[in-house]
């Protein structure tokens, strides 16, 4: 699993599978939960920043902002950047689950998420999941059927 915790305390309690797989066509979440320590949830109760990120392709190190939940005290709200509505929104009711509707090719990638407490944006922890879309679900199925006959004919 590809998984970088940037400091002891924070500690990831739920992530994706990694790799994540995907069907084209079909909705599929990204759900990352989290514990904080006394200290950390008594800075979160001020500011936190959440952010999602995409690498679209290996051949490059550069990741493009998807998504982020940001939450400052003074304005008293949680706040949402989704520059990708309606296709890939983050839920509102859980700690940090992307949903990507309709999964398309262009979907694949290597997905980051990062927690931050700290206003100049020193990063607490990051994880990330490879996300791998295959072909129609009637794809899928006649090549796993096309595999199984296989084994069964060299067996």
């Amino acid at each position: 699993m590809c998984f970088t915790e940037l400091s002891e305390s924070f500690n990831w309690t739920a992530q994706p599978t990694n790799p994540t797989p995907a069907i084209k066509g079909q909705d599929v979440s990204l759900a990352w939960n989290y514990s904080l320590t006394a200290d950390e949830l008594l800075q979160s109760q001020n500011q936190f920043f959440i952010s999602f990120w995409k690498m679209p392709n290996q051949s490059t190190s550069d990741y493009d902002q998807i998504g982020s939940k940001i939450y400052l005290q003074v304005i008293g709200v949680i706040t949402y950047n989704e520059p990708q509505t309606p296709r890939i929104v983050i839920d509102r009711n859980d700690q940090a689950t992307l949903h990507i509707k309709d999964v398309r090719r262009e979907d694949d990638g290597t997905y980051k998420i990062e927690f931050i407490l700290q206003a100049d944006g020193t990063v607490l922890a990051e994880q990330r999941v490879n996300f791998t879309v295959l072909g129609k679900l009637s794809s899928v199925i006649s090549l796993w059927k096309c595999q199984f006959l296989t084994n069964i004919v060299i067996l």
